[in-house]
Parts: structure tokens; sequence; C-alpha cells
């Protein structure tokens, strides 16, 4: 017969083959569909590498309602966001005051506070973050004991420390910071130039000093030789016959000539620490040798950003005396001049996030 020889339509051919292709592929597709239904797994790597991102990366963030960076809030509901790096522009640069008030268990509650500010989402994580900075004993951390089993990113850092000036003999002998009269009362300025250190030549955060939100330190020593030479200095246990009698700020807005008195919050009343003692003594007090001014991170946060701000010492001399007094000078610029302050510097740190 003519209509028997079996002979298939090339059309059916080529369309039975695309469609065996098509199934096949699908077919292999299926099992996909349903990946995640079932699974409970958490990459905890991803976590750990998000949060240290945000900590080394980030300088943190403020509630809206308040001045001044994170850090220097004195309630931590006004903190809305974690952030260790020093600003946007330097990823890995932590700041020591940031570092000091993160890992500060007095302050935040772990875990919920770091939660809300650094971990983030609804997973309940338990986490352990710590920081290993060179030259100190120990490891800050924050967090539980490590399991067995966790997410885990570590991260080699660069830790800010701030500047410090001090006053000693050499530079008050050089720069004749001693009244050649005889006076009862003896003052003594130190100047912050607040335009030129932010727009001045140091433009980095790394280095810059912005005293408004950062420890400024000065130590003035070896006051006992500013003495006048008809009045030395009584031997120890007998009254030294000066003392600080007042600590005074003012302010002169930029293009003006004129000082106004600038009053620091009450908070941050006691800062003269008297001859190595540990414990601030607010003026007046005797001294015999030495003071130090520390002023902690927000102390000048209220302060015009474009002012110059004097810090103005008055001693008081029964009897009248030469003693610690550069009115007939100029006052001591505390500036990025080497000779007048230490400038702020790196140190190495690695950060450890882990995550379970």
């Amino acid at each position: 017969m003519t209509g028997d020889e079996g002979i298939m339509s090339v059309d059916f051919l080529a369309g039975f083959t695309i469609f065996i292709i098509a199934f096949i592929w699908a077919a292999t597709m299926v099992p996909s569909l349903f990946i995640g239904l079932n699974a409970h797994t958490v990459d905890y790597d991803a976590v750990a590498y998000r949060t240290a991102v945000i900590l080394v990366e980030d300088p943190g963030v403020a509630g809206s309602s308040v001045t001044g960076p994170w850090e220097i809030q004195e309630d931590k509901r006004d903190v809305v966001r974690f952030g260790l790096a020093r600003a946007k522009d330097t990823p890995n640069i932590l700041d020591e005051n940031k570092i000091a008030r993160f890992f500060c268990s007095t302050v935040f509650i772990y875990p919920e506070d770091y939660q809300q500010r650094v971990i983030f989402g609804d997973y309940p994580y338990r986490f352990n973050i710590s920081l290993k900075i060179s030259g100190e004993e120990g490891v800050r951390s924050v967090g539980d004991i490590l399991p067995e089993g966790y997410g885990y990113i570590r991260r080699a850092v660069k830790i800010r420390e701030g500047s410090n000036a001090t006053i000693d003999k050499t530079m008050i002998d050089a720069r004749s910071y001693n009244n050649s009269e005889n006076v009862s009362l003896n003052h003594f300025s130190i100047q912050f130039d607040n335009k030129e250190l932010l727009e001045g030549s140091i433009r980095n955060p790394a280095y810059q000093i912005n005293y408004r939100n950062e420890r400024i330190i000065i130590n003035i020593t070896d006051i006992d030789t500013t003495r006048s030479l008809l009045y030395p200095l009584p031997p120890v246990g007998t009254d030294p016959g000066s003392n600080l009698t007042a600590v005074n700020f003012y302010q002169r807005p930029f293009g003006s000539t004129t000082l106004s008195s600038w009053p620091p919050m009450k908070k941050y009343e006691n800062f003269t620490f008297i001859d190595g003692n540990s414990s601030a003594t607010p003026p007046p007090f005797e001294i015999r040798n030495n003071v130090s001014l520390i002023f902690e991170p927000g102390f000048f946060a209220t302060m015009d950003p474009t002012a110059t701000m004097f810090i103005n010492l008055t001693f008081g001399m029964d009897p009248p005396q030469q003693y610690l007094n550069n009115t007939m000078t100029q006052p001591f610029t505390y500036n990025y001049m080497v000779t007048n302050v230490t400038q702020p510097s790196l140190k190495d740190g690695v950060l450890e996030v882990a995550v379970w």
C-alpha cells in the first residue's frame, strides 16, 4: 500500500523536541520554588559583616531634637544609631570618645540597647562585640560568651587619640609667662580659635581638633617656678600663699572684637585637678605646683562654632608677687603647632563581631 510508509512530519519532530527540552528544564526548576518555605537557618556571617560595617564606617546618629554627636548625649534615648568612625570620610578610623561611650555598661544595657542601635531587625540575635587596642591590656567587649557556632567578622582599624597640651617650666621661661610685677591677682589666658581649627590647614577629620565634641586636656606644671624670688614656695604642709580663685570662659564671635561671658553647663562644672589628685576640685582652692584642666566631650558643644574661645585662670597671691601670668605677652594658643599641642595620633586595633 502506498500510505503505510510511517514517515513522520519534520514539524512534529521539531515541536516535540522543543517540548521535551522545555519540560526537562521546568522539572529541574521545581525544587528551587520551595527553597525558603521550610528553611529556618540565618546567615550569621552576613549579620556580623553588616554590624561591623555600621560600627567602623559610620559615625552614628543622634536624635534630631538634640545638639552634637551621639556620644555626648546624656540620655540614651537621644541615641538613634551607634557608630564608632570618626567621620563618614574616615572609615576604619575609630574615635576614642565613641569607643568609651559604646562600651560603657553603666549607660547601655545588653542586649536591648545594642539590638536597637547596631544589630537591628526583630530576630533575637545574641552577639559579642570586642575591641583590642594596641598598647592596652585586656579587651573591651560587650555581649555574651561565645557559643560553639556563630557568624564572625574581624576588621583591622585605627583608633584616633585626642590632643593635649602641657605648659611646663621650659615653655613658661621661653615665653615669659610670668609677670615682672608683684600683683595680688595674676591672670593666665588660653585661646581656642574654633574657625581656624575647623577651617584651617588641617581638614582631615582624623587629625582635626574639634574641641566642641572631644576631650581636651591641658596640664600646667612647674607653677612654683613662676613665683617671685622674694617669696619662695613654703614647706609642704604650710599655707602656700597662692590659690586658683576662678576659671572663666569667654567667646568672641567671628569678625567681632567684643568678648562675652560663656558659662558651661552645670554637669561639667568639675574639670580642675590639682597636684596629681584623681578627683576634680572646683575652684577656689590652694595650689602648690600643678593643675590640669580636663574638658570632657560635649563641654563646649554649645559654643559658637565660628567663635574664638578664651579660658582665663585667675591666681590669687598673698602677699602680692610674681606668678603665672601672660597679660603682658599673649594667650597660650591651642592649635596645630606641635610646639604648643601634642597632636591627635592613630593607634592600631582589631574589632571583632560574633553573632548567633
